[in-house]
């Protein structure tokens, strides 16, 4: 697993959290439901891309409309497909951008590993935007490591890392947080927002 800490500068992540505000005015957060239990997960969540991520009571799925306006997805923004090529692959292009809002203080994320894609040789990279995480990975859920994702961290899960465990243990709250400051109105304040970036087609 491969960290980029503090690698985006101000006006990146500016430039990326405006690009969100005008997914999210389309494609509005939902929370999704644990399967099986349908209980509710402890962030909501939005997604560009032709595929988007969901969880329900029928389990995990790409699908591609919005599970509550109906409507496809947004585009995923050039900011982020920049990112993408410099950082993971010039030639398959990410089709599914998931976007993760953590309401400070009480949400989290559980461990998992990214597997319902096609093809688990492609890449996974995400972005931590606002508040930090606390967050824990490792080859299984017994031996974890814990690492401090600041604003503006980039995190890469490829080769041997593909399938490592990860999650989100708590969201700390900083004393300056850049989404604060762009004074959106679909982020709630002390949030943080991670961007998962995955190519689900193969």
């Amino acid at each position: 697993m491969i960290f980029l800490l503090n690698s985006l500068d101000k006006n990146s992540q500016i430039k990326i959290i405006k690009d969100l505000s005008k997914i999210i005015y389309k494609s509005p957060f939902f929370t999704p439901t644990l399967p099986r239990f349908n209980k509710p997960f402890k962030i909501k969540i939005s997604n560009a891309g032709k595929w988007g991520w969901i969880s329900n009571i029928q389990g995990y799925q790409y699908v591609e409309k919005h599970p509550e306006t109906k409507k496809n997805w947004p585009e995923i923004p050039s900011s982020l497909l920049y990112l993408w090529q410099k950082h993971c692959c010039k030639i398959k292009m990410p089709d599914s951008c998931l976007i993760n809002l953590y309401s400070f203080p009480n949400s989290s994320l559980g461990l998992h590993q990214d597997n319902n894609e096609k093809d688990l040789t492609n890449p996974v990279l995400s972005i931590s935007l606002g508040s930090n995480a606390i967050f824990r990975y490792g080859k299984n859920k017994t031996n974890l490591n814990e690492i401090c994702l600041k604003t503006g961290s980039i995190c890469i899960l490829k080769d041997s890392s593909r399938l490592y465990y990860h999650g989100v243990k708590k969201i700390q709250k900083v004393k300056e947080n850049i989404i604060d400051e762009c004074d959106f109105d679909c982020f709630p304040k002390n949030c943080r927002i991670n961007i998962t970036l995955r190519k689900f087609e193969g």
